[in-house]
Parts: structure tokens; C-alpha cells; sequence
């Protein structure tokens, strides 16, 4: 690689990430409400009661441990937690970005970097979850990593334990993490043709993570998390798990026509096949894109807007996209033409496709989950603390009302209810009514969604008010306030009645 294309791959690069940082401006405001599950978690273990949503109940509802970690450190030290997990994303944004150049140079792919770069950077999924507060960049850092030190390693080299540790924290930051850590440990294998450097990585990661699964079964009472039962939790072969497969699929290719630019990747590979033979880097991606899309067809895919479970594959496909362009034959003359004419090809496609997509569900949840925020004030006049309520949404109202009891409708942090509630079709969401009303709730909180004739309902908001609504316990509550979230969206209070 030359002086001057490594020189104006720095420059363009942080000009890029510039830009990229001025267009997340745009949905900095934007939250979920599943955010907040963490922030209750970190209220919890910050002051001292372990790591619970409730005191007392240690249940492990949150996705990532490691993320958990991060934040409490952010509470602990007074940093404000959203506003600190969204700089966060931003931050491990830039060592990505960092790491993509180091691969670009390391596999001769240096002239390729700044369209790779625009193929990461811009689409609407990566700029939205690199602000949203999780911990989906912290965890595409740590794979990029893995994978540069693996590409470089040959029969002599050493054993690292920084490797190691890199592959135990990808077990422990997604639940998708325990399959790559498994493709790491192999590629090290393929790449060195060690067997025994191989196996020194394979016990300091089975010694760590070992570890972690005797403390989660000793804390939490689980060797799996308790959001694996509550959102995916079924069996491999059967009717409803060939409904679930079958939307993950869907949900790939309807991630791929809103982001036709990595159609790229698809349609060149069988041109590029060949070379996953003959050259392991290659194969690495290509393994490590398929790891993510037979992730996303396992678990269903996902309810979040703009493809959460996708965004992971997003640095690999970009990577692939330009190994595959690098892998055609062109000559001296034609090549630097073509990658100037490739670049401005996938500038254009990025850019039309982020002026061109679909921004409504984003800019409703902006308002509905920051006036919910505003409304938890209100409503932890009148559930005091002490209190047991039952809610569908447990991440902004039980972070504001953090003395009271709350209990987890669709199962997230409830064990019982997620594995033994009961869902509607594919709907991810389970449901057990029953074993709710029995845990006695002094107040029940409700949602509702307008229907297309413009009644508010609660089969709209979510089946399990619904499955609450119909039970004949539900005669037991009296309606007490209602809050307006959004144009179709409210809550309603339910209040216990008290017997004469």
C-alpha cells in the first residue's frame, strides 16, 4: 500500500465517520423502552441490591452482561445512562471504523476501504442502533477484533490471551455469541493449522466461560438467560418453529430490499465462490455472515424497528462486498477507474436509500417513548412505592417508579411466565394471565392502539392485554386515569377495587 492511499483512506475515513456522526443527530432523540430494562437492572446493582429487576428476585432479563457491566460503571461514576450508552455506541462506532481500515490493509484491500466504509456507515439500521443505547456496536467491535487477529495468524504464532478473553466476551454480549465464539475458536484453527495453540485458546475460553455459566446458575438459578425462554424458547423441529424460520427469512430479504446496496455481496459471491477454497479470509467472512443470518432465522427475527438482529452482519457485508469486487479480473488501467466508479455507485445507492427510507415508526417512537418518560412522573403519584403492578412495558415506567414491584406480563423478567406463558402465532411475546391476577397486583397498567376504524383497543396494542382484559379477574380492577403517548396510543391505569 502506498504512502498516499493510506493517507487519503485516514483522511476519508474521518471525514466519513464526520459525516456519519452529523446524521445520527437526526435520530439522537430516539429510544425504546427495552433501554430502560438495563437502566433498572444498574439502579439495582449500583445501590447495592444485586443484579435484579426486582429486589429479591434475581432474574436475568437483559441481553448483555457485559453491556450491564459498562453501564453500571457509567451510574457509579454519575454519568447520565442514556445519554452516556449512546455516546458509548458512538465511540465503539470509531474503533470499528478503526479496525475496518487495519483488516483493509492486512488483506490487500486498501484500495477498497473508503467504499467498504460507505457501505458500513450509511443505511439507516447502522445509524440508528449505533445511538441507540445498546450494546449492538460494542459487540461488532469485539467480533471485528477477533477477526483481525485471527486473519494474522500462521503456524509460529503465539498464544494471546487478549484473544481469548475477546472470544469469552462475545459470549457474554450477545445471545448469538456463544455460535461465534465457536466459529472463532475454529477459524484459529484453520488460520494457524495449530492444533495445540488451538486448544491453549479453547481451555482459557471454556475455564472463563465456564466460570460465568457456574455464576449464573448459582445467581440466577439458569444456565441460559431468561429473555432466551421469553423471546425465542422452542424446540428445532415442528410447526410453529418452521413458522419462526420462516419469518427470520423473510425478515433477511425484507432487510435486504430496504438496503439494496449489499445485494452487492449476494450477487457477486457465486463469481467469488471459488475462492472460499483457496483463500481463508474470505471464508471467514462469509462464515461469520451466515453464523448471523442462521441467528436471525432461528430466532424469527426480530420486533424492533430497522433490523436490530441484522445490523451485526453489516461490517462483514460491506467487507464481502468489496472482496468479492477485488476477486474480479480487470486491468492496470481499468482498475482505479472501477473502484472510483464502485464508490460513486455505492455513495449513491447509500444515499438514496437513507433519503428514501421509511422513517415513520422511528419518528412515532421518538415522541411516544420520551412522552412516556414525561408521564412516569405523573403516574408515580399514585403507584407508591411499595406498590405491586403489572405491566406489558417494563423498562421506562419501572426505572421511574423504582420502588415498586412490578411484574413483567410478557415475561422478560419473570421466569415463570417465560417459560410457561403461551404466545399468539409467531408473536414473540408470551402470555399467562392466570398466574399474573394470582400474584395478587394492586394496579394494572394497560395499553391501547387505535384500530383502523379508529376504536382504541387493546388486541392492537399487544395480545397479552388483550389475554388480561378477557380473564374474568380483570372485574376486579376499576379504571383510574388514562394517558395519551401518541396520536393512536395510550395507557390506561387499572386500580384494584377494594372489597367493602
Amino acid at each position: 500500500m502506498t504512502d498516499s492511499i493510506k493517507n487519503l483512506n485516514l483522511y476519508s475515513g474521518g471525514v466519513l465517520f464526520l459525516f456519519f456522526c452529523i446524521l445520527t443527530i437526526n435520530v439522537f432523540d430516539w429510544v425504546i423502552d427495552d433501554l430502560y430494562i438495563y437502566f433498572r437492572y444498574v439502579h439495582n446493582f449500583t445501590q447495592g441490591n444485586g443484579i435484579v429487576f426486582n429486589k429479591g428476585e434475581f432474574v436475568e432479563g437483559f441481553s448483555s452482561f457485559s453491556w450491564l457491566m459498562i453501564l453500571s460503571v457509567f451510574k457509579s461514576a454519575g454519568l447520565p445512562l442514556e445519554f452516556s450508552a449512546k455516546i458509548t455506541g458512538l465511540v465503539f462506532t470509531f474503533f470499528s471504523l478503526i479496525s475496518i481500515y487495519i483488516i483493509c490493509n492486512e488483506t490487500d484491500l486498501s484500495r477498497f476501504f473508503i467504499p467498504a466504509v460507505i457501505l458500513m456507515l450509511f443505511n439507516l439500521p447502522f445509524i440508528l442502533w449505533a445511538v441507540s443505547g445498546f450494546e449492538i456496536m460494542m459487540f461488532i467491535f469485539f467480533l471485528l477484533i477477533c477477526f483481525q487477529l485471527i486473519v494474522r495468524m500462521n503456524a509460529d504464532s503465539s498464544f494471546s490471551l487478549l484473544l481469548s478473553f475477546l472470544i469469552f466476551l462475545l459470549s457474554v454480549s450477545r445471545p448469538e455469541g456463544i455460535a461465534f465464539s465457536v466459529t472463532m475458536l475454529i477459524f484459529i484453527y484453520i488460520f494457524s493449522g495449530n492444533l495445540k495453540l488451538t486448544f491453549k485458546h479453547l481451555g482459557i475460553y471454556s475455564l472463563l466461560f465456564g466460570s460465568f455459566l457456574l455464576f449464573r446458575i448459582y445467581y440466577f438459578g439458569d444456565i441460559l438467560p431468561n429473555t432466551y425462554y421469553a423471546k425465542i424458547g422452542h424446540n428445532i423441529i415442528g410447526y410453529y418453529e418452521f413458522r419462526t424460520y420462516k419469518n427470520g427469512i423473510f425478515y433477511i430479504l425484507f432487510f435486504l430490499k430496504s438496503n439494496p446496496q449489499f445485494l452487492v455481496f449476494f450477487l457477486l459471491l457465486p463469481f467469488a465462490f471459488s475462492k472460499l477454497k483457496s483463500d481463508k479470509k474470505f471464508l471467514f467472512v462469509v462464515s461469520i455472515i451466515s453464523v448471523q443470518f442462521a441467528f436471525i432465522i432461528f430466532s424469527g427475527g426480530d420486533w424492533m424497528v430497522q433490523y436490530r438482529f441484522a445490523v451485526v452482519s453489516i461490517p462483514f457485508l460491506s467487507l464481502g462486498a468489496v472482496y468479492c469486487i477485488s476477486t474480479l479480473t480487470f486491468s492496470k488501467v481499468s482498475k482505479p477507474a472501477f473502484i472510483k466508479l464502485f464508490t460513486l455507485l455505492v455513495f449513491s445507492v447509500s444515499i438514496a436509500g437513507l433519503y428514501f427510507a421509511d422513517r415513520t415508526v422511528i419518528k412515532k417512537e421518538t415522541v411516544m417513548w420520551n412522552n412516556l418518560k414525561k408521564e412516569s412522573a405523573d403516574i408515580y403519584k399514585y403507584i407508591l412505592p411499595g406498590s405491586i403492578a403489572a405491566n406489558g412495558s417494563s423498562g421506562i415506567i419501572p426505572y421511574y417508579l423504582e420502588d415498586v414491584k412490578f411484574i413483567d406480563l410478557v415475561g422478560l423478567t419473570n421466569k415463570h411466565i417465560a417459560k410457561e406463558g403461551f404466545r399468539h402465532g409467531t408473536w414473540f411475546e408470551r402470555s399467562l394471565p392466570d398466574y399474573v391476577y394470582s400474584l395478587n397486583p394492586e394496579w394494572i397498567i394497560m395499553w391501547k392502539k387505535k384500530n383502523a376504524d379508529g376504536v382504541y383497543t387493546f388486541r392492537d396494542a399487544s395480545p397479552c392485554y388483550f389475554d388480561m382484559a378477557e380473564n374474568k379477574n380483570f372485574s376486579g380492577f376499576e379504571f383510574f386515569k388514562e394517558y395519551d403517548l401518541y396520536d393512536d396510543v395510550k395507557i390506561e391505569l387499572y386500580k384494584k377495587i377494594k372489597p367493602n
